[in-house]
């Protein structure tokens, strides 16, 4: 295996056009948005509150595997295998919450690079029983177009941190037997073009070193509404195993990951990244690498990765049972019920992990997130949307008077905590 000084080195050609200024990526993104943007599609979601959710099924308790990618088309081939019961809204990011590939998991989408990563990663945590972190996403890289990346170690430039053991050693092993990669894709992606097929057969290399890069000078890449798979906001709703030697340690550069596994490292929480690459050899058009080579095969690539993190699900829940998804469970409906998350007093306070609130506060914190729903539904500042509103402020209120009073198993800390988070909510909504 390579030293950090001398893969560094032999990355810089590659990575040279791949990390652009701050100012001409954001001009790509205006390009890119209007050329795949596309209308919204309405759906039933719960409202921009991190107390409100909308769940289809009972809920699932944790421990969870946070699994993130950063833009809408990492996320969509793993949230179209999923079993989503719950989904909640805050801010620009929305959590996931159900099984994937037997497993218990949060499908988060973090945002493009790494003060977004790390910001969401911290946000994930805080909220969740996380027991460990699965990255999926596109990378750029010394192997081919393609392939799936999963470094052992990820660098920021600053320090490096390496890939939980037992998850490295559980991923090497998810080619065997093998994880069946794409090898052609649409050219562009969207709207959909030609077929183009890659003259190799993908194949999944774990090894190496990964490293992050911030091409925006410290501040948060915003996602933009509307514009598309890799800039949008919006989430949908045969290899042999390789382990490669020191002569052909594989690279893969991103903006993201490093940032993911900081914030785990500091929380004590191991994490493991998967990364398609979308720019490097192998190119059957012979494309002029970043950005060309990314929008024509981030698609390809997000959905080999995503392939490739699936595996490792699997694998990691026979390997830990206690993120297992339940072997039985009562049928879910096929319509989402918007109300309280399952876990909104955690997510008011973290006082109030583990507490017992009474079921009337429940009740009306439920009132309250069904308001929200039918005021953002409505058309914004008529009467229906106002009466809504009006309604909503009138449920938190109740919610906070339902926890005045002395509760047995409920904190004096955790039902001020609380009582203030409502009240706040029942003057300002």
């Amino acid at each position: 295996m390579k030293s950090k000084k001398s893969s560094t080195r032999s990355m810089v050609t590659a990575r040279a056009y791949r990390v652009c200024a701050s100012g001409a990526f954001v001009a790509l993104t205006v390009w890119a948005g209007v050329a795949t943007a596309k209308p919204a599609v309405p759906d039933l979601a719960p409202p921009a509150d991190p107390l409100c959710s909308a769940r289809v099924s009972t809920c699932l308790p944790g421990p969870y595997l946070a699994v993130f990618s950063a833009f809408p088309a990492e996320l969509a081939p793993l949230l179209a295998a999923a079993n989503v019961t719950e989904t909640i809204a805050t801010g620009d990011r929305v959590y996931h919450v159900g099984t994937l590939a037997g497993a218990r998991v949060v499908l988060v989408r973090l945002g493009i690079g790494l003060v977004n990563a790390a910001t969401t990663t911290r946000a994930v945590l805080d909220r969740f029983d996380i027991a460990a972190i699965v990255f999926s996403g596109v990378a750029g890289s010394d192997l081919n177009i393609g392939d799936v990346a999963v470094p052992i170690e990820w660098s920021d430039g600053t320090a490096t941190y390496p890939a939980g053991a037992d998850l490295f050693a559980v991923a090497r092993t998810i080619t065997s037997p093998p994880v069946v990669l794409e090898q052609c894709t649409p050219v562009p992606p969207d709207p959909p073009g030609p077929m183009v097929c890659l003259d190799h057969a993908p194949k999944i290399v774990a090894g190496g070193e990964g490293v992050s890069e911030d091409p925006f000078g410290g501040s948060a890449f915003a996602c933009m509404p509307g514009q598309g798979p890799v800039f949008g906001c919006d989430e949908a709703l045969v290899a042999t195993p390789a382990v490669a030697p020191a002569a052909t340690v594989p690279d893969a550069t991103d903006m993201e990951t490093a940032a993911v596994a900081r914030v785990a490292h500091d929380a004590g929480i191991p994490y493991v990244g998967f990364r398609g690459v979308s720019d490097g050899p192998g190119d059957p058009l012979g494309l002029p690498g970043f950005p060309a080579q990314f929008f024509a095969y981030y698609k390809l690539s997000a959905d080999n990765a995503a392939a490739a993190a699936s595996a490792f699900l699997t694998a990691w829940a026979g390997h830990d049972p206690t993120i297992a998804a339940p072997t039985s469970s009562a049928p879910g409906s096929s319509r989402s019920r918007i109300g309280a998350a399952c876990d909104w007093e955690r997510a008011a306070s973290m006082a109030c992990l583990g507490a017992r609130v009474p079921r009337a506060a429940t009740h009306d914190v439920t009132r309250a997130c069904g308001f929200l729903a039918a005021s953002a539904a409505a058309t914004s500042g008529s009467a229906k949307a106002d009466q809504a509103a009006r309604r909503a402020r009138k449920a938190w209120h109740k919610a906070a008077k339902a926890l005045t009073g002395g509760h047995r198993g409920l904190a004096p800390d955790c039902r001020a905590a609380l009582v203030s988070a409502l009240e706040k909510r029942a003057t300002t909504f």
